[in-house]
């Protein structure tokens, strides 16, 4: 067996508001949905959840057990992998589905989504081409040894946190690795902002390919405070690259969209140069990709409130919704856009410094 038990990604990406007994039994009714619309003389229903419940426990639960065997009762019963494959591709789409509805009506952890859907999609490689490779799955032993390897070139990491839509990127030093967890010395900004949302980017490098996300943890070592980096999340999509700088206001101004068919009345989330985010208790029926015309308040804008916008996607948020538009300002917008953004850019790292203990 490899140093940590295979596949802990999984465990690590479980949430308070997710009950687990419940989605225990959905999982396994998942499963055996898909297993019978592939199966032409499926095995008994009580049969197959002698197999599948032990494969639930050792993904998500604190439960040990002999993986390979799990996995080997699994594949039997099945003629090839291409069949193992599929099984598991269907059982997932079901239950991703299900696990992206958990964090409706809640706040935070939809960082954890793009991670999920990345296990997954490891998973199912793992289980159909290399049934005796844990490695292939155990990124966080490659990411450990990397940071580690850098740490006796006495190189640095870059780092990333966003503090109310503001980038606040530095340089770290790694102090020490073990098989589990990384200590950095930060920047005392990042630190801070670090603390103020649990976790911390890790920037990536010619050392390992993607970005990734880390939970953070003040300790002192030798009277000096320092961040413990622990349960590492691989981001194989650069979430948190954007071209230009995102904050949010200190008041939730009101904005109106207007669209051939309807009216939308909402509050300004975050900005950018380039887009926007407004929130809404109700729901609307915009399409993506609709054409609208985002009516800004004075105190951003100036006297030119009319901005041209694209609905990109809507989310969920906090009991209501979150609609994502790409604007087009016109130079004059822009430049108005830009000195509000500069200038609360100013207020918030100002903010941060004052949170410096």
């Amino acid at each position: 067996m490899s140093k940590k038990a295979a596949i802990n990604v999984f465990k690590t990406l479980i949430h308070p508001q997710l009950d687990m007994q419940a989605f225990r039994v959905f999982f396994i009714k998942a499963a055996w949905k898909a297993y019978t619309d592939a199966e032409s003389s499926p095995i008994t229903q009580s049969r197959f959840q002698t197999l599948i419940g032990p494969l639930f426990d050792w993904l998500f639960l604190e439960k040990k057990g002999n993986n390979t065997t799990v996995l080997s009762d699994i594949r039997d019963l099945f003629q090839n992998s291409e069949a193992v494959e599929r099984f598991f591709s269907d059982t997932f789409y079901i239950v991703l589905n299900h696990y992206i509805k958990s964090f409706y009506g809640t706040i935070g952890g939809w960082n954890k989504i793009i991670p999920f859907a990345t296990a997954i999609e490891r998973f199912i490689a793992y289980v159909s081409n290399r049934l005796d490779d844990e490695s292939f799955f155990l990124f966080e032993d490659a990411l450990i040894n990397a940071l580690e390897t850098l740490r006796q070139r006495s190189e640095n990491i870059t780092v990333l946190n966003t503090y109310h839509g503001v980038p606040i990127q530095y340089p770290a030093q790694i102090l020490h690795t073990d098989t589990q967890s990384v200590i950095l010395r930060v920047h005392p900004l990042q630190e801070t902002a670090a603390l103020l949302q649990n976790g911390i980017y890790l920037l990536k490098n010619d050392q390992f390919i993607h970005d990734v996300y880390a939970s953070v943890n003040p300790v002192l070592i030798q009277g000096e405070r320092v961040l413990e980096l622990k349960r590492f999340d691989e981001l194989e999509t650069s979430l948190f690259h954007r071209q230009s700088i995102r904050v949010q206001p200190p008041t939730a101004f009101g904005l109106t969209v207007q669209h051939i068919s309807l009216t939308l009345h909402c509050y300004l989330y975050d900005i950018s140069i380039g887009g926007i985010a407004v929130t809404s208790k109700h729901t609307y029926a915009l399409s993506p990709f609709s054409e609208v015309i985002l009516l800004f308040p004075p105190e951003i804008i100036g006297q030119s409130p009319e901005v041209k916008g694209q609905l990109v996607y809507k989310s969920s948020y906090e009991g209501g919704y979150k609609y994502h538009f790409k604007i087009e300002p016109n130079l004059q917008q822009e430049g108005e856009l830009g000195k509000y953004i500069a200038k609360r850019e100013q207020e918030l790292i100002k903010k941060l410094r004052e949170e410096i203990i």
